[in-house]
Formats: C-alpha cells, structure tokens, sequence
C-alpha cells in the first residue's frame, strides 16, 4: 500500500582527529548564553551505525552546550568509517572510553591509581565505589571505580544522558553514589525497548521510571510503549534521531524503462533489518523481467547466510554486500540509486526499529522508497506520500511495492521534494537539538 495509504590501554580520553569531515556544522554566532554541561553516556564509541549519537552531540554543541562522551564499554569501530561531524568543537566535546570492562587483571593493577584520582576528587566517599548497595557486582569487580575514576570535572553536570535506556541503571548508581550530578534522562531507540524487554522481563525499567528525571525516545511508537511500561507521560517526550542534512543532499538521478534499475539497502545485517524478505521479493522481481541491481551497505552475523541465499536464487552477480561503510560512501550511494529499500520487520525475539535513520538519510536524498508497515516508520513518513510501504515479512507484498513504485516513476521528483522537505523541517540536526534543550530545560526550570 502507498505511504497516503497505507538500527591493553588504561581507562583515557579519545578524541576523533583524522576523520573525514563533509558538510560539518558551523557553530553559530548566536547560539544561547546559558550553556548547560552535558554528559551523553553510550556503549561503544564511534559506532558507524548510531550516527544519531554523533548528530545529537554536534546539535548541542552547536546550540552552545558543552558535552562530554563517555563509552562506558570500550573502542567503538574504525575511525576512518565515522563521519566527526564535531571536528568544529573539539574545545566544547571530548570522549572518554572505559577499556577494562573485559579486563580483571588489568582493573586490579590500575585501582590504586583510579582511587588516588577518585579521592582527589571526592575524598573519602571513594568508599562507595565498593559498596554493593550502590553498585552490585560492579563494587567488588572494581568496574564501577574505573568508571566513576574517568568521569571529568567530578563528574558535575547539568544533564546526565543514557543514550540507551539499559544503561540509565549505571548512570543512577553513579549519581546515587556521589560520582555524578545532574538530572538524569534514559533515552529508549529500539533494542532497549524491544527485545530488551523479553530478554528481561517488563518490570526491567520499574526503578529507572521512578528515579530518572526524564525519558525520551525517538518515535511515538516507542512513547506510547514506554508509557505503558509505565514511565510517568509528562516526563516522556519524543527527540527524533537526527540527520546531518547537509551531507545527504539531492542529487538528480532520472531513471527511464530500458535503463537497469539501481536499488540501495543500507543497514546491519542483522534479522530486524528484513533483508531475507529483500533478497526474495528481488528474486520475484527478477521472474517479472525487471533489470535490476541491489546494492546492500552493512555488516554483520547475517551476511554469509544473505550471500547464500541471493546466489542460490540466481542474484549473485544482482545483489552485493558491501560491508560497513561511512556517511559520506552512503550519501555517494545513495546518489547513484534509483530506489532505496528498507524491509525491517520484527525479529523473532522482538527487536524492533524506530523511525530508521538510512530512511531518513534516503528521504533527504530524495530517493523514492520502498520500506514497511513496522514500529516508527508509518509515522516517518505519514502524509508524505514519497514512497510506498509493505507489510512486514512479506516478500510477495514487497515485491508488489517496488512494482507500485516503478509504475508511478513519473512522481519520483515530486516525491523527493516532499520526503527531503519533510525531514529539513523535523529530523535536521539543529531541529532535534532544539527539541533536546527544550526537553532539559522543562526538567531544570520546571513550570511553577
């Protein structure tokens, strides 16, 4: 149906220096007085799939705030495949990556200096660091003094940020302990508030709802979820993931029956992206006489099992996996197709997705899409009318979609022009930053 219709170092810092930087952000000369320090805390990091967290950290700064990363679990992946799009506020963001999670040995030798600088810092409450109360497991592992031995200016902030709504438990344990200050957001972007929940049961979050300050997620599909779960609504606002317009801008790539039609899918290979029902519905378009060929971006534990599959239906030469690949390699890919394709579904042990970012990039690309009825993408692109969603798991209906989309090929600019305007208006850097700060501010200056 139409869219009208119908993703052995000590613990130190790390900062990004030589990564390529296309259409970065410049700090605007306007940007507010009152500046508030913010601590974003994420798994891993850079991680090339979660470019949201590089645009959400350069949105604030941008807007004047200052931010600190924290990668409470280690390295994220090559560099050189991340797009800094903080290279301009080096002086405002600095990243710092907790490296001994994995390494016992290593945490017992450098404790005496992480408690030397926790105690310059916070004197004797250094004891909590060892206390189970606080900490759990983390107290006598001495995971939970490294992390507290690395957080800057003792750990004194306005906002503490769990990027992922798994690790808000930590940053309250911090916070509760004496090592952090701040009000304390838990941010819900899929995993957390999917298969999350199955793995640990819907009262996981109980203690997070009732002592965080705020929650955010990037879709109301996710809001209307979290609220259920029970987080308080007046304190859960919807922050879409946002998208470094500027690197994604259109480039006219006109397509005419007789031409060989260039497909792109871009995401992890992982079974929540839907790609198997990708691989079968080109393989029905195939039968159809159409000449195609797929390009997929992505890596992950699914690939081999997809290569098989494509090969064994004939596509091998039609359908290439690329591996990972950096924004400004998906912004050139992107103006080289014709059709972009996203067939997420629901994994089989509920991992669901929001309002995917590859679409969004898609969109101000203005590529027509293919995409389906799943978690937040009905909402992304509602009213829009810029491309043409199919029921998930489906491959006969997505294979129906793409044949929707070729024969209205006519509206493909018109298409385009509406999608890119969409996403400049709502999903655009500064436009989610805008809604962060206004966010942290109804927690700081509450109405009276």
């Amino acid at each position: 149906m139409s869219v009208s219709a119908a993703r052995t170092r000590n613990p130190g810092t790390a900062r990004l220096h030589d990564l390529p930087t296309p259409a970065v952000l410049s700090p605007r000369p306007e940007a507010q007085a009152d500046v508030l320090r913010v601590a974003f805390f994420v798994h891993r990091f850079p991680v090339i799939s979660e470019s949201f967290i590089i645009n959400a950290a350069a949105g604030l700064v941008r807007a004047g705030h200052q931010v600190d990363i924290y990668a409470l679990h280690g390295d994220g992946e090559a560099h050189a495949k991340c797009n800094d799009a903080l290279a301009p506020f080096r002086d405002r963001w600095r990243c710092k990556v907790f490296r001994l999670r994995e390494r016992p040995r290593r945490r017992l030798a450098l404790a005496p200096l992480a408690a030397a600088r926790l105690f310059a810092r916070h004197g004797a409450s250094v004891a909590a660091a060892w206390e189970r109360k606080h900490f759990g497991e983390d107290a006598p592992s001495l995971i939970a003094l490294h992390e507290a031995s690395i957080f800057r200016g003792g750990g004194r902030y306005d906002i503490l940020h769990a990027q992922f709504g798994t690790l808000a438990d930590v940053v309250l344990n911090h916070r509760d302990a004496g090592f952090l200050s701040g009000r304390v957001f838990g941010h819900f972007r899929g995993y957390d508030i999917s298969s999350h929940l199955r793995e640990r049961g819907e009262k996981v979050y109980r203690r997070v709802f009732a002592q965080a300050d705020g929650f955010l997620t990037n879709c109301g599909f996710f809001r209307d979820r979290l609220i259920e779960l029970g987080a308080p609504p007046e304190r859960t606002t919807i922050i879409p993931s946002a998208v470094n317009v500027e690197l994604f801008a259109p480039r006219p790539n006109p397509w005419e029956p007789g031409q060989k039609l260039r497909l792109l899918g871009v995401g992890r290979l992982v079974e929540k992206k839907g790609f198997t029902y990708a691989v079968q519905a080109l393989a029905l378009l195939a039968a159809d006489g159409v000449d195609f060929e797929c390009r997929i971006i992505g890596e992950g534990p699914l690939r081999g099992a997809l290569e098989n599959e494509a090969a064994a239906a004939g596509l091998a030469g039609r359908i290439r996996f690329t591996g990972a690949a950096g924004q400004q390699e998906v912004a050139d890919a992107l103006a080289h197709a014709h059709i972009f394709l996203a067939p997420c579904t629901t994994a089989s042990n509920g991992d669901q997705d929001a309002s995917i970012n590859t679409l969004k990039e898609a969109m101000a690309a203005e590529r027509p899409f293919v995409s389906t009825l799943h978690g937040g993408i009905p909402e992304l692109v509602a009213g829009v009318d810029a491309g043409v969603l199919a029921p998930e798991a489906n491959s006969r209906a997505l294979c129906h979609a793409l044949r929707t989309l070729i024969d209205r090929r006519d509206e493909w600019t018109e298409m385009g022009r509406r999608a890119r305007q969409r996403i400049e208006r709502a999903y655009s850097i500064d436009a989610a930053a805008a809604l962060t700060t206004r966010a942290y501010q109804t927690v700081l200056r509450p109405p009276q």
